[in-house]
């Protein structure tokens, strides 16, 4: 980081200067390492963002549409659950599978709810609270068998647990820079599986 603050650093895309030109094939280089990381094949599935909240908004309003339904957790942090409960003002129904008293949540508990206007699931890969993980690779298997769209918050995993997109059976992947990945403050991704294209959040720049 500090080389690139004190050699280059220029506006990739923007500009044909050697600055730019560096900074562009460095974003190259960190997209490519982050999909080695999650097992994501085409690294252009992936969309840096400022923070996992960020990744999380894109996902969650990029995606859903008036009439569908969403599973998630009692686990999960408030850039899950807030943003949920303001796609409520826009059709969206959710239901909230309660976590056991040590934080484990069961995926036959989440199957159970699934209805035919489930469009995804979400869930955490980790708590941030009791550092419970969960059983994402069953999860993932049952939004397979149902046709449910799955997105993980990686806020608590990301580099610090195995998370493998295709292993997982994930479509979203929301996680942070500067946590598991050792990388700076301010910095975030999403990855968005090849089948999904999302409704972007801004315009411009």
């Amino acid at each position: 980081m500090a080389r690139c603050m004190r050699e280059y650093c220029g506006n990739p895309g923007r500009s044909g200067h050697e600055m730019a030109l560096m900074t562009g094939e460095a974003v190259y280089r960190a997209r490519q390492a982050v999909a080695e990381v999650f097992g994501v094949e085409d690294g252009s599935r992936l969309i840096f963002t400022k923070n996992t909240t960020e990744a999380l908004n894109m996902g969650i309003r990029g995606i859903l549409r008036d009439g569908d339904h969403v599973i998630t957790t009692s686990m999960e942090h408030n850039s899950v659950l807030r943003p949920l409960k303001w796609m409520e003002k826009r059709g969206i129904s959710q239901s909230i599978v309660r976590a056991d008293r040590d934080g484990s949540i069961h995926a036959s508990d989440l199957e159970k709810c699934i209805t035919g206007k489930t469009r995804m699931i979400i869930v955490t890969a980790a708590s941030n609270v009791t550092g419970t993980r969960m059983p994402l690779e069953e999860i993932g298997r049952i939004c397979r068998r149902h046709g449910v769209l799955f997105m993980v918050d990686g806020a608590q995993g990301a580099g610090s647990m195995d998370l493998d997109v295709e292993k997982h059976h994930i479509d979203l992947l929301a996680f942070p820079g500067h946590k598991g990945l050792l990388g700076p403050q301010g910095t975030g991704g999403l990855y968005v599986s090849s089948n999904l294209e999302l409704e972007p959040l801004m315009q411009g720049g």
